[in-house]
């Protein structure tokens, strides 16, 4: 089996990133469809995906696979505004992770989130988060092995109507 290579995505593979995108988002249709619903139309388009592959403040990771993609990661640079009680802080965020189905368990996920490393501190950010939804247990073991830790929780609770 040839190695995994992560590089930055190049906005030709367009049609490729999308195929990834859209297997992240089936998984969450299919677990939460109350939360996540199929698209009339194109998600992202190659505007919006040059955009984050240019930067500077964004980019796309993606595993090469011999010429095939297999997992792609976006990255987002935030500032966290400041208040009261917080001073303003600049966060590497990984907006979208994933991996195709048939590529898991080979431990793309774990280089796709070292090279995630690797982009924030070579913009001297010193801290990576990300958001994941609790079902999502695979993926919550998988950022636990990687070293990333709880900071908050958000709940949530179905209110009935009137």
């Amino acid at each position: 089996m040839p190695p995994i290579f992560i590089r930055p995505a190049r906005p030709d593979e367009h049609a490729a990133l999308c195929v990834l995108f859209a297997e992240l988002d089936r998984f969450h249709r299919e677990i939460r469809p109350d939360l996540f619903v199929e698209p009339e139309g194109p998600v992202r388009s190659p505007e919006l995906v040059a955009g984050l592959i240019a930067g500077p403040g964004s980019a796309i990771l993606v595993a090469d696979d011999g010429g095939a993609l297999a997992g792609l990661a976006t990255l987002i640079e935030r500032t966290v505004a400041a208040n009261a009680v917080r001073p303003e802080r600049r966060i590497a965020e990984i907006d979208n992770l994933v991996v195709m189905p048939g590529h898991r368990r080979r431990g793309i996920a774990g280089l796709l989130l070292r090279h995630a490393e690797d982009w924030a501190r070579g913009r001297g950010i010193g801290t990576l988060e990300l958001g994941v939804w609790e079902f999502n247990v695979g993926a919550v073991a998988c950022y636990e092995a990687a070293g990333f830790a709880p900071t908050t929780r958000r709940l949530s609770k179905a209110v009935a109507p009137p």
